[in-house]
Protein backbone atom coordinates (compact mmCIF):
# COMPACT_ATOMS: atom_id res chain seq x y z
CA UNK A 1 0.00 0.00 0.00
CA UNK A 2 0.98 3.49 -0.62
CA UNK A 3 1.18 6.95 1.67
CA UNK A 4 -2.10 8.01 -0.09
CA UNK A 5 -3.60 4.51 1.20
CA UNK A 6 -2.44 4.46 4.54
CA UNK A 7 -2.99 8.08 5.31
CA UNK A 8 -4.87 10.08 2.68
CA UNK A 9 -5.82 12.49 4.86
CA UNK A 10 -3.37 14.62 7.03
CA UNK A 11 -3.18 17.67 9.18
CA UNK A 12 0.18 18.16 8.63
CA UNK A 13 2.19 17.71 5.49
CA UNK A 14 5.76 18.42 4.39
CA UNK A 15 7.41 16.86 1.24
CA UNK A 16 10.69 17.66 -0.17
CA UNK A 17 12.45 16.11 -3.93
CA UNK A 18 15.52 15.91 -5.61
CA UNK A 19 16.67 14.01 -8.64
CA UNK A 20 18.95 11.20 -8.68
CA UNK A 21 20.53 9.36 -11.42
CA UNK A 22 20.39 5.91 -10.50
CA UNK A 23 18.59 2.33 -10.76
CA UNK A 24 15.75 2.34 -8.53
CA UNK A 25 16.64 -0.68 -6.75
CA UNK A 26 19.71 1.58 -6.22
CA UNK A 27 17.79 4.03 -4.90
CA UNK A 28 16.22 2.44 -2.19
CA UNK A 29 19.27 0.26 -1.38
CA UNK A 30 20.76 3.69 -0.30
CA UNK A 31 17.57 4.71 1.49
CA UNK A 32 17.75 1.79 3.76
CA UNK A 33 21.53 2.12 4.17
CA UNK A 34 22.38 5.78 4.53
CA UNK A 35 23.89 6.29 7.92
CA UNK A 36 23.37 8.72 10.79
CA UNK A 37 26.80 10.16 10.06
CA UNK A 38 25.58 10.82 6.68
CA UNK A 39 22.91 13.07 7.79
CA UNK A 40 24.63 14.69 10.97
CA UNK A 41 21.90 17.28 11.29
CA UNK A 42 19.28 15.18 11.90
CA UNK A 43 21.78 13.03 14.39
CA UNK A 44 22.17 16.27 16.72
CA UNK A 45 18.59 17.41 16.62
CA UNK A 46 17.48 13.76 17.52
CA UNK A 47 19.98 13.87 20.49
CA UNK A 48 18.45 16.86 21.45
CA UNK A 49 15.08 15.24 21.44
CA UNK A 50 16.69 12.22 23.08
CA UNK A 51 18.13 14.53 26.12
CA UNK A 52 21.65 14.26 24.92
CA UNK A 53 21.28 10.13 24.65
CA UNK A 54 22.25 9.23 21.04
CA UNK A 55 19.73 7.80 19.35
CA UNK A 56 22.05 5.78 16.90
CA UNK A 57 22.43 2.38 18.30
CA UNK A 58 22.42 1.19 14.38
CA UNK A 59 24.02 3.44 12.14
CA UNK A 60 21.58 2.94 9.45
CA UNK A 61 18.39 5.70 10.44
CA UNK A 62 15.45 3.77 9.39
CA UNK A 63 16.87 0.60 11.43
CA UNK A 64 17.38 3.07 14.30
CA UNK A 65 13.51 4.50 13.82
CA UNK A 66 12.05 0.98 12.85
CA UNK A 67 13.68 -0.33 16.41
CA UNK A 68 12.34 2.69 18.31
CA UNK A 69 8.31 3.03 17.32
CA UNK A 70 8.08 3.14 13.56
CA UNK A 71 7.09 0.32 10.93
CA UNK A 72 7.95 -0.47 7.84
CA UNK A 73 4.42 -0.34 6.21
CA UNK A 74 4.95 -1.61 2.95
CA UNK A 75 7.90 -1.84 0.13
CA UNK A 76 6.83 -1.16 -3.62
CA UNK A 77 9.11 -1.36 -6.57
CA UNK A 78 9.26 2.72 -6.11
CA UNK A 79 8.20 3.27 -2.89
CA UNK A 80 9.18 2.62 1.09
CA UNK A 81 6.20 3.52 3.43
CA UNK A 82 7.44 3.73 7.24
CA UNK A 83 4.65 4.57 9.83
CA UNK A 84 3.64 4.76 13.71
CA UNK A 85 0.73 5.86 15.96
CA UNK A 86 2.02 7.67 19.11
CA UNK A 87 0.60 10.67 21.58
CA UNK A 88 0.87 14.15 21.53
CA UNK A 89 3.59 13.44 24.26
CA UNK A 90 5.34 10.88 21.66
CA UNK A 91 4.82 7.37 23.59
CA UNK A 92 4.13 4.51 21.33
CA UNK A 93 1.94 2.20 23.15
CA UNK A 94 2.61 -1.68 23.32
CA UNK A 95 -0.33 -3.27 21.94
CA UNK A 96 -0.60 -0.74 19.45
CA UNK A 97 2.97 -1.57 18.41
CA UNK A 98 2.00 -5.46 18.30
CA UNK A 99 -1.06 -4.55 15.70
CA UNK A 100 1.26 -2.48 13.66
CA UNK A 101 4.04 -5.64 13.42
CA UNK A 102 1.20 -7.86 13.41
CA UNK A 103 0.54 -9.83 9.39
CA UNK A 104 -1.02 -6.87 8.05
CA UNK A 105 0.87 -3.29 9.50
CA UNK A 106 -0.83 -1.08 6.86
CA UNK A 107 -4.35 -2.08 7.20
CA UNK A 108 -3.73 -1.59 11.23
CA UNK A 109 -2.25 1.45 10.42
CA UNK A 110 -5.11 2.38 8.00
CA UNK A 111 -7.55 1.41 10.76
CA UNK A 112 -6.63 2.89 13.28
CA UNK A 113 -9.05 5.95 15.05
CA UNK A 114 -8.03 6.12 19.02
CA UNK A 115 -8.90 9.53 20.19
CA UNK A 116 -5.45 10.96 21.66
CA UNK A 117 -3.26 9.98 19.42
CA UNK A 118 -0.85 10.96 16.35
CA UNK A 119 -0.27 8.61 13.11
CA UNK A 120 2.78 9.50 11.70
CA UNK A 121 3.76 8.40 7.68
CA UNK A 122 6.39 8.86 5.27
CA UNK A 123 7.63 7.70 2.67
CA UNK A 124 10.65 7.67 -0.38
CA UNK A 125 9.15 7.65 -3.60
CA UNK A 126 10.59 7.24 -7.00
CA UNK A 127 9.36 8.70 -10.41
CA UNK A 128 11.48 8.64 -13.15
CA UNK A 129 14.60 10.48 -11.60
CA UNK A 130 12.84 12.34 -8.74
CA UNK A 131 12.78 10.83 -5.54
CA UNK A 132 10.72 12.50 -2.86
CA UNK A 133 10.29 12.02 0.92
CA UNK A 134 6.43 13.57 2.28
CA UNK A 135 5.88 13.08 6.34
CA UNK A 136 2.12 13.04 6.89
CA UNK A 137 0.48 13.47 10.33
CA UNK A 138 -3.00 13.04 11.27
CA UNK A 139 -4.42 13.66 14.71
CA UNK A 140 -7.30 11.81 15.84
CA UNK A 141 -8.94 14.41 17.80
CA UNK A 142 -8.65 17.65 18.48
CA UNK A 143 -6.58 18.18 21.63
CA UNK A 144 -3.95 15.88 19.61
CA UNK A 145 -4.27 17.91 16.86
CA UNK A 146 -3.70 21.28 18.98
CA UNK A 147 -0.66 19.76 21.08
CA UNK A 148 1.14 18.53 17.87
CA UNK A 149 0.66 21.90 15.94
CA UNK A 150 2.70 23.33 18.84
CA UNK A 151 5.47 21.08 18.04
CA UNK A 152 4.68 21.22 14.52
CA UNK A 153 5.39 25.32 14.52
CA UNK A 154 8.81 24.26 16.19
CA UNK A 155 10.10 21.26 14.36
CA UNK A 156 8.94 22.00 10.66
CA UNK A 157 12.08 24.03 9.95
CA UNK A 158 14.32 21.64 11.44
CA UNK A 159 12.47 18.68 9.89
CA UNK A 160 13.00 20.31 6.70
CA UNK A 161 16.58 20.67 6.81
CA UNK A 162 16.56 17.08 8.04
CA UNK A 163 14.50 15.95 5.22
CA UNK A 164 16.89 17.78 2.36
CA UNK A 165 20.52 16.69 3.65
CA UNK A 166 19.02 12.97 3.88
CA UNK A 167 18.13 12.63 0.46
CA UNK A 168 21.26 14.29 -0.50
CA UNK A 169 23.33 11.66 1.36
CA UNK A 170 20.55 9.13 -0.47
CA UNK A 171 21.74 10.43 -3.81
CA UNK A 172 25.49 10.28 -2.74
CA UNK A 173 25.22 6.86 -1.68
CA UNK A 174 23.24 6.26 -4.74
CA UNK A 175 25.33 7.67 -7.70
CA UNK A 176 28.59 6.54 -6.35
CA UNK A 177 27.68 2.90 -5.62
CA UNK A 178 29.62 0.44 -8.29
CA UNK A 179 27.54 -0.68 -11.09
CA UNK A 180 28.72 -4.03 -12.29
CA UNK A 181 27.60 -5.34 -15.66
Amino acid sequence: MRLDDVLPEWHFRERHSIEIDAYADTVFRAVEEVTWREVPVFRALMALRFLGRDPAVDPRIIASMTRDGFVVLDRLDNELVVGTVTTPAFRVADRLRGALLADLPCEAFAKFDAPGHLKIGFNFLRRGSTVSTETRVWATDERARRLFRAYWTVIRPPSGLIRRVWLRAIRERAENEPVFL
